[in-house]
C-alpha cells in the first residue's frame, strides 16, 4: 500500500492533540484540572462579591483568565507552528509505503525504513493516524488524502503489524 500526501501546519496541531489524548487518564486529569481551576475561581468570585472585596481580588481573577487562555489555547497552538515552520523535512510531498516488512517513508530530502517490530503503538486521531516508534516519537498520516477503501487498508495492516491500537 501507498500513500501519498503533503502534511499542513494543521496536521501537525492535530496531531499534537491525539497524541495528548492518547492516555485517557491524562486527558481526564487535564480536563479535571482545568475544572477545578474553574470552579475555585468561580468560588473566590462569588466570595467577594458577596463581601464586597472585589477589588483585592482582581489581580488573581487576570491571573486565572491569562492561565486558561495560554496554557489551553496560545501555547499549544504556537509551540506546533514553531515546530513546522522549523522542520524543513516536515514540508513538501511524502510517500509512505506499507508492505509486510514495515514502512518506507520517503520525504524532501530523507527516507527511512522502519520495520513493523520496531512499532510500539499507532493512535488514530479524528484526522490522521501516528505510527509510534517511542513513546513520544511519532510519524503522521493524514486520512484527509485517503478513499474509504485506503483508510480499511491501512487499519488492517496497521492492525496486524502493530500490537497495541489506542
Amino acid at each position: 500500500m501507498e500513500i501519498v500526501y503533503e502534511l499542513s501546519q494543521n496536521d501537525f496541531s492535530e496531531a499534537f492533540t491525539a497524541h495528548r489524548s492518547k492516555n485517557s487518564v491524562m486527558k481526564w486529569i487535564r480536563t479535571l484540572i482545568f475544572w477545578l481551576v474553574i470552579v475555585f475561581a468561580s468560588f473566590m468570585l462569588y466570595g467577594s462579591v458577596k463581601t464586597h472585596n472585589t477589588a483585592a481580588l482582581l489581580p488573581f481573577f487576570f491571573l486565572v483568565i491569562l492561565w486558561l487562555i495560554i496554557i489551553r489555547g496560545i501555547i499549544p497552538r504556537w509551540y506546533m507552528r514553531r515546530q513546522y515552520t522549523k522542520q524543513p523535512g516536515a514540508h513538501g510531498p511524502r510517500r509512505v509505503t506499507l508492505d509486510d516488512s514495515g514502512v518506507h517513508w520517503r520525504w524532501n530530502g530523507g527516507s527511512s525504513e522502519v520495520e513493523w517490530k520496531n512499532y510500539i503503538y499507532s493512535v488514530e486521531g479524528p484526522s490522521q493516524i501516528l505510527f509510534y516508534t517511542s513513546p513520544s516519537c511519532f510519524n503522521i498520516v493524514p486520512k484527509r488524502g485517503l478513499s474509504p477503501d485506503q483508510l480499511n487498508e491501512l487499519r488492517t495492516v496497521q492492525g496486524k503489524h502493530i500490537r497495541d491500537q489506542k
